[in-house]
């Protein structure tokens, strides 16, 4: 199986940092939603929204933020190495694909297949992570621009996108997001669905959803109704029906499985 451990628009809190001096024992895939310091050997970079890097075994990894984040991230064990000798993904540098709307998408769908236990899900995880890096290589080697929206608009709705994901627990209704936005809320829905393959709503879901498996795996003393409080489900049993939906077991499930 090539998946260690993944997660699809993973939110971090200002002041997020890692530094593995001796690198991860397997591959490192990581994709920034928001500008992100990268440092490789010496220099350190402010890398731009959309950054990615592909860290091979072994290689030291340094990234840090002054402010929230969302990332995308992904171990992948060293059988990997048989899928870049097709694919010419660059390693241990930083690249900025044409287009990135696919990473998350991708990546949600194994993450769920990841925490199910559903029969054959390694070989469809497998299968995502080919079809993931088939994606990836095509949108290096294209350049066709990432979506059929005007930059200034594309670059306010990523920084939208970032302050939603990184206050999911807000009563958030397209209405408000497109207000956010400066558009009329039927162009806010189309526009996001173009750029992020996602409507709106979905998006704050998935959010409150990877929140939530925060909560439920930092302290014991959160209880259920106390997590969907937090995260501002007004309805226990909605919020648990949203959270096996996403990861296909239900809240109480997850936290036993990965305490």
């Amino acid at each position: 199986m090539l998946l260690d451990s993944i997660r699809h628009d993973w939110p971090e809190k200002a002041g997020f940092f890692i530094s593995r001096p001796v690198g991860y024992p397997i591959y490192t895939f990581l994709h920034f939603s928001s500008p992100i310091q990268i440092r490789i050997g010496d220099v350190v970079t402010n890398a731009r929204a959309g950054a990615c890097i592909l860290y091979s075994p072994g290689e030291p990894q340094w990234f840090r933020s002054e402010a929230d984040i969302i990332h995308n991230w992904m171990h992948a064990g060293e059988e990997l190495s048989l899928l870049l000798e097709r694919f010419p993904i660059p390693q241990n540098q930083i690249f900025y694909p044409h287009d990135t709307v696919f990473i998350s998408e991708i990546f949600r769908k194994i993450e769920v297949e990841h925490f199910s236990d559903d029969p054959y899900k390694e070989e469809l995880i497998d299968g995502y992570i080919t079809e993931f890096f088939i994606k990836l290589t095509r949108a290096l080697q294209s350049d066709a621009p990432s979506a059929i929206v005007h930059r200034e608009i594309r670059q306010k709705m990523r920084a939208v996108r970032r302050h939603i994901l990184s206050c999911p627990e807000q009563k958030w209704s397209v209405a408000e997001m497109a207000r956010l936005a400066a558009l009329s809320p039927s162009r806010f829905h189309a526009v996001y669905k173009t750029l992020f393959a996602t409507s709106p709503m979905q998006d704050v879901i998935d959010a409150r959803i990877n929140y939530a498996q925060t909560l439920l795996l930092s302290d014991e003393t959160w209880t259920l109704p106390m997590v969907a409080e937090k995260l501002g489900y007004n309805d226990q049993y909605h919020f648990i029906r949203q959270f096996k939906a996403m990861t296909g077991m239900t809240p109480s499930a997850f936290r036993k499985a990965n305490r």
